[in-house]
């Protein structure tokens, strides 16, 4: 997953960062003057007070033309010419920041420019480290250029950027600064843009250095600022997992659902969400222990980006716990429940076989061992003559009995808990069964079919 994915606001404010209109502002702090009216001569040095020059005529003109040129490829071409023209010139700081202002766009088009885009911002910000424009496409075009296996000098300059952006953010969005054609939301929204890219090169560089707590706080810091991304969603719940917490299990398990379930604006392509919904089901149930409760999270993780506080999710650990104690709670209670549990754990064991044939086979059970006379359970299903049983859980078949005669009708039906003892006949493991022979059911009898008596023969008269 990519490190961040911009959003529609963050794209129009790059633009606004890459337009004449901002190449316009430079030249205006950088000059402090009114654009020349007439050829300046050749080599002429600056004024006396730090008033900058022109060389000529033709230098102005070529920035002119620049500063008007609209097409990134074309701009960085004449760009190149001033370079090349005018090697040097009283405008260094300008043209320095005009190449930001051009390859920090260009790169989001080209990849292959962005190590130029980013020698151009770290050079502007050698000079002036809280150039906002450099701050903000360094955030940008390191992590991308970075990648997986990044430098310390990348991680360093992504941690630059993004301190630096949290920095200016107050500053460079304060109202008075609002242009008047922009609304107060869609200014506000732009400041939590920049907030957020901040965060998302924070996150990236902590990853990168393995530090995954604040990896996790950079991230949950970029949800909150803009919550309409679900890649960082995404690797929010992989430096949770990675930190292997079971406390922080849940916030893992919902920012995967999230990244499976979010449809909207800065979603993950619908190509590529079966595989993750995949592997949020895989790890839900690797936790939870089944999937019974994943719908109702990807519901809930789709509205919002972040659990809401007191977010659980009981673990298979935590289940498996809780099942222990309440058997233990019941055999502890019920003499003929412990027989029974006690002969399940015999039978399973290694020594099954042996413990069958020397204790149970042919053996009347639980034949008052104990003071043990009979086991209860309740009952699954009926046949005429047989009936299965759910012995230490309801609703699990574990015991068997058979009959020779048939049980009268309606004497036992489903869901009944009744009383049984008989002869062990046969056992299975896995499922674990335990099967009688000539079961007997208190206060219940076989009903013996009628012996049927020969034809009378008739004398012949």
């Amino acid at each position: 997953m990519r490190a961040a994915k911009r959003t529609a606001s963050i794209a129009a404010f790059a633009a606004a960062l890459a337009g004449p209109a901002l190449l316009g502002i430079c030249y205006a702090q950088a000059t402090g003057q009114q654009q020349p009216q007439g050829q300046q001569p050749q080599g002429q040095q600056p004024a006396q007070g730090g008033q900058k020059n022109w060389k000529d005529r033709a230098e102005y003109d070529l920035y002119n033309s620049i500063a008007h040129e609209q097409d990134l490829h074309k701009r960085l071409d004449l760009l190149d010419q001033w370079t090349q023209k005018y090697p040097t010139t009283d405008f260094t700081d300008l043209r320095a920041q005009t190449y930001v202002a051009t390859l920090g766009p260009l790169s989001a088009q080209d990849p292959s420019v962005r190590p130029k885009a980013i020698e151009a911002a770290k050079k502007v910000l050698a000079t002036n480290p809280k150039d906002f424009t450099s701050l903000y496409w360094l955030a940008i075009d390191t992590p991308a250029q970075g990648g997986s296996s990044p430098s310390p000098d990348q991680i360093h300059d992504a941690e630059t950027a993004g301190n630096g952006l949290l920095q200016q953010s107050e500053t460079v969005f304060e109202a008075s600064k609002k242009p008047a054609a922009t609304s107060d939301a869609d200014w506000a929204k732009a400041k939590n843009d920049v907030v957020a890219l901040a965060h998302a090169a924070l996150g990236w560089a902590a990853n990168a250095k393995k530090d995954l707590p604040t990896a996790q706080k950079e991230f949950e810091a970029y949800l909150k600022a803009n919550p309409k991304n679900a890649n960082i969603s995404y690797q929010l719940g992989q430096v949770v997992l990675q930190q292997q917490k079971p406390d922080l299990y849940p916030l893992a398990l919902w920012s995967f659902a999230r990244a499976a379930a979010y449809e909207g604006q800065g979603s993950i392509p619908a190509g590529n969400r079966p595989q993750v919904l995949a592997y949020f089901k895989k790890v839900y149930t690797q936790y939870h222990g089944s999937e019974e409760g994943a719908d109702n999270l990807l519901s809930q993780a789709k509205e919002s980006p972040l659990p809401p506080d007191g977010f659980k999710i009981v673990s298979a650990a935590e289940t498996a716990n809780k099942q222990a104690a309440d058997l233990q709670s019941k055999i502890s209670s019920d003499p003929s429940l412990a027989m029974w549990y006690s002969i399940q754990q015999s039978l399973t064991g290694d020594q099954g076989e042996s413990f069958f044939t020397n204790n149970v086979k042919d053996a009347e059970i639980p034949g008052g061992a104990n003071g043990v006379k009979t086991f209860t359970g309740t009952v699954i299903s009926v046949e005429p003559t047989k009936v299965v049983l759910g012995v230490l859980d309801p609703t699990k078949p574990d015991a068997t009995l058979t009959f020779d005669d048939p049980l009268p009708p309606d004497a036992v039906k489903v869901g009944d808990k009744i009383q049984f003892s008989g002869i062990g006949e046969s056992f299975t493991k896995e499922p674990f069964m335990l099967t009688f022979k000539d079961a007997a059911l208190p206060g219940v009898k076989t009903v013996k079919a009628p012996t049927k008596r020969p034809a009378r023969r008739t004398r012949p008269r």
